[in-house]
């Protein structure tokens, strides 16, 4: 048959009749569907061939019936429906097209007698799109057709574009509104409604509801603008902060266009707003990462500089100062390795905090009246802090803030249920005097600071230019020492060890010397406390250790008297856990009996509760090493600790040997340690006895041996042996 076609939806492919025409394997797509539902077969062929001679894929129903069926089979793009079929007549099919998902927007035109004037009420009730008159005209029939599938064409891209947008909207919480400056009523799109928490009732809504959205403190802001806006005509935005009708705080932004009439006068003002919370809590969150201590919270380097150049800014105005603190705490490290990393924090959180509160203004209140500087605050790096004092009038000034610094921090300190008390060393350097440069006057506090230290702690510093020479030389000298083992400018003296009161040798305590090429001769005190501070004590003490154990070994060879040697080793040893490496290789290429070998510790490697020290002590006792603890009685712990350790010598420190005489608390120590040693049965040595009364007061005491130059000063060796070689004559 010529009006025979195939469909198959399964496959999406068709078989269409177009002028004649049989074209099979089209893809649907490509040409517009239409169903055409009409009782009588003649016009039913009629509208077939006009619209396939028009390229429309067509598919026909004979009954009201079979509308709703086909319908949701072919989802068509256009519906025509006869208004007078039996079974179920055309606006009723129409309705029920429209009670599907599928039909609310597609098109349907409607086949009505050009007589029937109320099928056309019935059909435009029904949800009718369009009608056409019977009897049908072809060129009438083509063209409305053509027109309504163009129209839902255009109608489908609008609402698409109108969802897209939406979606759009919802997404950067943008919405749209109007005003109008009239009756001052807004009209709003669903976001709008969404951001300000209303709830869309299809109402307009008084620009006074929105004013009343605003925080308190930001509406006279927001109407001012408003305000000049409308008198000058211009575009205006703005942000502020709203409060939701559900109680949530929201930041958002707005930006409007003024419209005029005929007139000039402004009428309508159309607009958006946008819910910027999120972007802005984003923002104050990389502000905050960028410019702040994620630890304490206190502002970071970055911050410091711009606190600095309005500080400057300031100063110029008011020709006042500028004070710079760098503030160390004084032995920290010893918090992170006893204690542990997470105690350390804590503790800089802690004085985070006593720094803020040290420099508020309302901690004042209730005080005489006073100048006081204003201060910002930033963790430097680990557990140094930058402070700035602006307003500075004076030196006294500063002197006032370092001293509520000082009170602050050297309050006893709660961490994990064990108390602790912190010292501080406080640098400081002064704008415009110091200098005029941030870097600069940073690195001139941090000068001022590492004085402070030296000066023994817990104690402030002004910067001065002779500090800075002094630094200076310290740098040099820490350049040259890292270079002295290898150029073998390091030696190696010796003090004997002595059974009191006669002269009899009881061992030597070997002691490290620098041939400095510039400086002459250079005792231990002028250079090992910068080797403990930049870690070369480690290389120092191996090289030492060697140097010793081949002496040793000469001695052994030659057959010597027995001379028992100490050596003394830093705790940096013990916390790179180097030390039995270190002693296993000096005795292993040596080959010396053990035996003639101690090592004297101080009592800074007991602090803690570190495993290793313990299991590295009790290792070198196996080897057959003895160990002593050197200037007992000076550092932190307690009298037990001669109990737990595998010490075997304790000895007692000069400063209480100095005094021994002149001073009961020293004689009073010094008689307990040496008590306390005797019923522990531990050997006790005195060092830095300069007097015979001195060594009587110790004998009288129960101590017997000794060393000191009432004995014999530190000699190199041949020194050493000469002086053993004429003892041992005169002893004969």
């Amino acid at each position: 048959m010529a009006g025979l076609f195939l469909l198959s939806l399964k496959h999406h492919t068709h078989a269409l009749r177009i002028g004649g025409r049989l074209l099979s394997s089209m893809p649907k797509k490509l040409l517009p569907v239409i169903l055409i539902a009409e009782s009588d077969p003649a016009i039913r062929c009629l509208v077939r061939d006009i619209l396939e001679q028009d390229g429309f894929l067509v598919k026909e129903v004979g009954n009201g019936c079979d509308v709703i069926p086909t319908f949701k089979q072919l989802i068509p793009d256009l519906v025509i429906l006869d208004m007078n079929m039996p079974d179920l007549d055309g606006s009723e099919a129409c309705r029920q097209i429209r009670g599907t998902p599928a039909g609310l927007n597609v098109p349907v035109i409607m086949m009505i007698g050009i007589d029937d004037q109320e099928s056309f009420k019935t059909a435009y009730i029904s949800g009718a799109t369009d009608f056409i008159a019977k009897p049908i005209q072809r060129v009438l029939m083509s063209h409305r057709v053509h027109f309504v599938i163009r129209s839902s064409k255009t109608m489908k891209k609008l609402q698409f574009s109108e969802a897209r947008l939406l979606d759009a909207q919802i997404m950067a919480k943008l919405g749209s509104w109007e005003m109008d400056l009239v009756s001052g009523k807004i009209q709003c799109s669903d976001e709008v409604y969404s951001i300000l928490g209303w709830v869309p009732d299809g109402q307009s809504r008084s620009f006074e509801c929105f004013m009343n959205a605003i925080i308190p403190g930001e509406k006279e802001r927001i109407a001012a603008l408003m305000k000049e806006a409308l008198k000058t005509g211009s575009n205006f935005s703005f942000e502020c902060s709203i409060v939701a009708t559900e109680g949530i705080e929201k930041i958002i932004h707005c930006k409007a266009r003024i419209n005029r009439d005929e007139k000039g006068e402004a009428n309508w003002i159309v607009g958006f707003f946008q819910d910027i919370s999120e972007r802005r809590r984003a923002e104050e969150e990389i502000r905050r990462l960028a410019y702040y201590d994620t630890l304490t919270g206190l502002a970071n380097r970055t911050m410091f500089s711009d606190y600095f150049n309005h500080a400057v800014s300031f100063a110029m105005r008011t020709k006042t100062l500028i004070a710079i603190l760098f503030v160390d705490l004084d032995r920290f490290k010893l918090i992170n390795d006893s204690l542990g990393h997470s105690a350390g924090d804590k503790v800089l959180k802690e004085v985070a905090e006593r720094l803020r509160a040290s420099v508020r203004k309302y901690d004042y209140i209730a005080r005489e009246v006073e100048h006081i500087p204003e201060a910002e605050i930033t963790r430097f790096a680990g557990d140094e802090f930058l402070m700035l004092l602006k307003n500075v009038r004076n030196y006294h000034d500063v002197g006032k803030v370092v001293q509520r610094i000082h009170d602050s921090l050297s309050a006893p300190y709660m961490i994990d249920d064990t108390e602790i008390i912190i010292t501080t060393s406080i640098g400081i350097s002064i704008y415009p005097i110091d200098g005029e440069n941030m870097e600069d006057l940073i690195k001139y506090s941090d000068i001022a600071m590492y004085h402070a230290k030296r000066q023994g702690r817990n104690t402030f510093k002004f910067y001065s230019q002779c500090l800075d020479t002094s630094t200076r030389n310290h740098l040099e000298l820490e350049g040259q020492l890292r270079k002295a083992i290898k150029r073998k400018e390091l030696l190696v003296c010796y003090q004997p060890i002595f059974r009191a009161p006669g002269i009899d040798f009881s061992g030597i305590e070997t002691m490290v010397r620098w041939q400095h090429p510039q400086l002459g001769l250079l005792c231990a005190e002028r250079f090992l406390p910068l080797a403990e501070e930049t870690g070369i004590i480690t290389e120092i003490d191996e090289w030492v250790l060697a140097h010793v154990c081949r002496q040793i070994r000469i001695w052994q060879d030659r057959k010597d008297p027995f001379w028992l040697v100490s050596v003394n080793i830093s705790s940096q040893n013990f916390k790179k856990r180097s030390i039995l490496d270190m002693v296993r290789s000096a005795l292993e290429t040596t080959g010396i009996d053990p035996r003639w070998l101690k090592l004297e510790i101080t009592e800074g490697v007991l602090l803690g509760s570190d495993p290793y020290v313990v299991t590295a002590l009790e290792s070198l006792h196996e080897m057959g090493i003895r160990l002593a603890l050197d200037d007992f009685g000076t550092g932190c712990s307690s009298l037990s600790c001669l109990n737990k350790f595998p010490v075997d010598t304790v000895k007692i420190d000069v400063c209480f040997i100095r005094d021994i005489l002149t001073d009961s608390d020293c004689a009073a120590i010094t008689s307990a340690i040496i008590a306390l040693s005797r019923s522990l049965k531990l050997e006790t040595i005195a060092e830095g006895v300069e007097t015979k009364e001195q060594m009587e007061a110790l004998l009288r005491m129960g101590c017997g041996k000794m060393q000191g130059n009432y004995f014999s000063p530190p000699l190199m060796l041949a020194e050493l042996e000469q002086f053993r070689r004429e003892t041992m004559t005169s002893n004969r």
